[in-house]
């Protein structure tokens, strides 16, 4: 198990979530893969990169098998891939050693440049997912099934979340649009020891908040929708939006 790295160019995603019925990951994944190889950018999975929770295995059957020859072809060019555990892929937790070509942590602790960035799924910091496991368990199942019947769901309810952050979690507190504010909160107890820059994934939001202490908050968001990013290169981090037309033929 690694969790201390020391990389120069870096990139993160998150909640690709394949095998999902809703997910159309796998070509976006396939072929940013392709693309992170011929750049030159070691590759972190920040969790949910498959999806196991709401899994529909003829979905999982037809995505997985291209996306691991991608996996194959980009470390037998000498780039590494971390695979940081997720909720919707917690089982994984049984397999904290390489495998699959991935190098798979519970969270990465990076230096590049000068920086120390910290990178972790954020499951843990979900007041929903800590205080009340059994019914987010429940709720989890009855999200999949409902996306089985109507996979547009998911824009509404990433529509609504966005509505409560605004209107009801955080009405004094400055963070990501769509996240409680117990994440921001979460990155700065994590910055207070000593990171640049804190990453998460989770909560499908992705964003960029300053903290008070002069650090950095990202959401690393999710691929179900859009393809965002983080490029972490010599120390600097950005949040971007990869372009389908980069890809490499």
């Amino acid at each position: 198990m690694i969790t201390e790295i020391r990389d120069r160019k870096l990139v993160v995603i998150s909640d690709l979530h394949l095998g999902n019925p809703f997910s159309k990951a796998k070509m976006p994944t396939v072929e940013f893969f392709h693309w992170a190889a011929k750049e030159g950018f070691d590759v972190v999975i920040n969790g949910d990169g498959f999806e196991i929770a709401q899994v529909s295995f003829t979905k999982i059957a037809r995505d997985v098998p291209e996306v691991f020859h991608a996996i194959k072809s980009f470390t037998g060019n000498g780039r590494n891939i971390y695979y940081v555990i997720g909720n919707h892929d917690i089982v994984l937790e049984n397999f904290l050693n390489d495998w699959g070509g991935f190098m798979m942590a519970p969270f990465l602790n990076v230096k590049s440049g000068s920086q120390r960035v910290r990178i972790e799924h954020g499951h843990l910091y979900d007041p929903f997912f800590v205080k009340r496991p059994a019914l987010y368990e429940f709720v989890t199942w009855l999200g999949g099934f409902a996306l089985k019947l109507h996979p547009s769901l998911y824009k509404l309810w990433i529509a609504f979340e966005k509505f409560k952050s605004k209107y009801v979690w955080q009405k004094s507190t400055i963070g990501i649009t769509g996240e409680h504010a117990a994440f921001r909160r979460a990155a700065i107890e994590l910055s207070e020891r000593g990171f640049d820059s804190v990453v998460f994934g989770h909560t499908h939001h992705a964003g960029k908040a300053e903290l008070p202490n002069g650090a950095t908050y990202f959401n690393s968001g999710s691929w179900l929708i859009g393809t965002p990013y983080i490029e972490i290169h010599e120390g600097r981090v950005e949040l971007k939006h990869w372009e389908r037309s980069k890809r490499i033929s």
